[in-house]
């Protein structure tokens, strides 16, 4: 397997930042519980959780909680954090509501290792691990 191989097949842990193994490196990008609105300000749903990859305890992915009644029937969305165009009273998206529900489910217990890379690749995003990730990051965002 050539290193191009071995970097396309590579699967990077992301660990849930509610397991409580882990903080991430900075308590104020902590926005779960707050609503999402997409770019029509239609609400999306609210974060339920946030992903973090352990080397740098960043956020990397929200898992977006939307539908049901009274936690039935919900849906559980995976959404990029470089999908944020900003974080005030509520994460403001650059995509859709239709655009997040068409997305990736998030399985809290994964029978395996995931691979993210669909997921960025869906919302037209470079995986953060790849050479080249503009790193555009909540503290940049407007708050």
């Amino acid at each position: 397997m050539n290193e191009e191989e071995s970097t396309m097949t590579m699967v990077h842990e992301l660990v849930p930042l509610g397991a409580g193994a882990m903080a991430l490196a900075d308590q104020q990008d902590d926005v779960r519980g707050m609503p999402v609105m997409d770019v029509r300000d239609h609400r999306v749903g609210e974060v339920e959780e946030i992903l973090l990859d352990p080397d740098q305890r960043r956020a990397r992915l929200l898992v977006v909680a939307s539908g049901g009644f009274l936690g039935l029937a919900q849906h559980h969305r995976l959404v990029p954090v470089d999908a944020v165009a900003r974080v005030r009273d509520a994460v403001l998206l650059e995509r859709s509501d239709l655009h997040v529900e068409s997305g990736f489910d998030y399985d809290p217990e994964p029978p395996g290792p995931v691979d993210y890379r669909p997921v960025y690749s869906y919302f037209g995003y470079t995986p953060y691990w790849e050479d080249g990730y503009p790193s555009p990051y909540f503290h940049d965002r407007d708050r």
